[in-house]
């Protein structure tokens, strides 16, 4: 099978992170002071848009609204930096703490809320890893408040990329977690007949939406065993080889996807019905058939386009 190049969403990282210079408190100031920062705001979790354009604070707000938010006693929890695009300072400000009825009038726009998937409809593939980028950042900001060693309150530091506990004698500093997934397409080619890929129907989608198997890598293990592991818990099967294609960063809220494919010989399915409501190995031919997410009717369905598994099975499909 060929590595295609990946053209799914969250993969195209444009910004320069400045990790070193952000360490400074006088450089981040003067790039909150440049004429060419962005500021993004969101919104629990949401992104504010007018019609379908994101919307961003510029300079055009500082002068006013804008300084009022930075202004308040939380800025350094709520204003985080993303990075440079180009000479663009780019950050992200929650402003989760304002009544919903206000968003308009402080953005002097009328404004909608869109959550991070939905907006994928409405931005460049650049906007969108922006936005997952910014979206992962402030979950963890909002459900890291408090130290998980003593107890006590958490403030920012670098910039907002890492947290540190306010109690002297703890003094813990944290840094954004990112949680290894694999997930893989397993392939089984009979005696006679064309090859065959293992889909399943998974209970946190709806149904006749099939996708490839996937599970989280546990503690003390590699990525290949959690592939053979999960493969075998899942669906009963053994896999022989696991080879290694490509991965997503996956902002719901905090996981790397790694993209898998495997092979095995063994056709027999056994399925632990608690993790998937169904599994059966498909011809390329019959995915060709397959309905997208979201078409009506009794067909099967794939994945999301945005996926790393619909990428998974569009490569193995154009091969064979």
């Amino acid at each position: 099978m060929n590595k295609l190049t990946p053209n799914f969403s969250f993969t195209e990282m444009c910004l320069d992170r400045a990790s070193s210079k952000r360490k400074s408190d006088e450089w981040l100031l003067e790039q909150l002071a440049n004429e060419e920062c962005q500021i993004i705001p969101t919104w629990r979790g949401q992104f504010l848009f007018n019609k379908t354009t994101l919307f961003v604070f510029n300079s055009g707000y500082k002068s006013n609204v804008l300084s009022e938010i930075l202004g308040r006693h939380d800025k350094e929890r709520s204003c985080i930096f993303l990075g440079m695009d180009n000479t663009s300072p780019i950050f992200v400000i929650d402003i989760s703490y304002m009544e919903e009825d206000n968003l308009s009038r402080i953005c002097n726009k009328t404004i909608e809320l869109i959550d991070l998937r939905a907006s994928l409809a409405f931005v460049t593939s650049k906007q969108a890893s922006i936005l997952g980028y910014a979206h992962w950042l402030t979950h963890w900001h909002r459900s890291h408040h408090f130290c998980g060693f003593c107890g006590s309150s958490t403030k920012p530091k670098n910039a907002g990329h890492s947290l540190i506990c306010i109690n002297n004698e703890c003094g813990k500093e944290v840094f954004p977690r990112t949680d290894p997934v694999v997930i893989m397409l397993v392939e089984y080619k009979p005696k006679n007949g064309p090859a065959q890929c293992l889909l399943a129907e998974h209970h946190r989608i709806p149904d006749k939406v099939v996708s490839t198997l996937a599970g989280f890598v546990d503690p003390a293990e590699t990525i290949e065993q959690a592939v053979i592991r999960e493969v075998k818990e899942e669906a009963g099967v053994n896999v022989s080889t696991v080879k290694y294609i490509t991965s997503q960063p996956w902002p719901f809220p905090s996981s790397l996807m790694l993209g898998f494919y495997a092979t095995t010989d063994e056709s027999l399915i056994n399925i632990d019905d608690e993790e998937i409501r169904d599994a059966k190995w498909f011809t390329a031919d019959e995915i060709r058939t397959f309905d997208e997410w979201g078409d009506e009717g009794n067909n099967y369905k794939l994945p999301r386009k945005e996926s790393i598994s619909r990428f998974l099975i569009n490569a193995w499909v154009e091969n064979n």
